[in-house]
């Protein structure tokens, strides 16, 4: 109880940081006319798939991914991080990057596949409180192996979802880092198809919980200012 109060507080205190950063970043994307970061992406049909049959099963059905390089062009070859956010018809958003904390984001960058999105592992960077479990990091962790494949990493990820090897579980762990316990192995994230066109309606929201997962710490805090912010620019643009 005590974690998750001290967790609030950091959110409350990253809201106020954020506000800080909302001008460079409304600029940035007002000037862009799309996403501060992860402008460009790839949209997903998935169905989830409950392996938890509490927590799990409030995620499950059908659901909408974006997958992004978090900067430049989709396709880009330059070295980033990658980000996957999905959005439940629950109302119940999730994002998630190839990064473990900012602090470390130059290695992450570093060791990010581009070239592949299913041959990464995504973090969701900061705590979540989630009814049922408490305070977790969430991880989705693909099932199937890397292969050798060849072509952009759209190419990849179509032949993928071909094959029937676009499945990521989604887990959560006790602290961050890939080889953290693991609380529960919550569900399957698969995708089904990929839509034709990214969506610039698509907008994740740190307060869209409608499956008792509630954004906390330091980071969410800051991302519940600065998506907005980010997102109202962009639409002022028509992006």
């Amino acid at each position: 109880m005590a974690r998750a109060f001290g967790l609030g507080v950091l959110f409350v205190i990253g809201m106020v940081i954020a506000i800080v950063l909302a001008l460079p970043i409304f600029l940035r994307s007002l000037v862009r006319g799309a996403r501060s970061f992860h402008p460009r992406g790839t949209m997903c049909r998935a169905e989830i798939v409950a392996l938890d049959h509490d927590v799990g099963a409030r995620l499950a059905g059908a659901a909408t991914v974006r997958l992004s390089g978090s900067t430049g062009n989709e396709n880009s070859t330059e070295q980033t991080v990658l980000g996957m956010a999905i959005k439940l018809p629950c109302g119940q958003d999730l994002p998630l990057a190839t990064f473990e904390a900012f602090l470390r984001l130059a290695d992450a960058t570093k060791h990010t596949n581009v070239a592949d999105y299913l041959a990464n592992e995504f973090a969701s960077v900061s705590p979540w409180n989630v009814r049922g479990l408490g305070v977790v990091w969430l991880r989705a962790v693909p099932s199937a192996p890397s292969d050798a494949a060849s072509g952009t990493r759209i190419e990849r990820l179509d032949a993928r979802i071909a094959a029937g090897h676009s499945t990521l579980v989604l887990e959560a762990r006790d602290a961050p880092g890939p080889n953290a316990p693991v609380r529960a192995r919550l569900a399957e994230v698969r995708l089904v198809d990929r839509l034709a066109a990214d969506d610039p309606r698509f907008v994740i929201s740190m307060f869209h919980t409608g499956a008792g997962f509630i954004p906390t710490g330091l980071r969410n805090g800051i991302r519940a200012v600065v998506y907005p912010v980010s997102q109202l620019a962009r639409h002022l643009r028509g992006g």
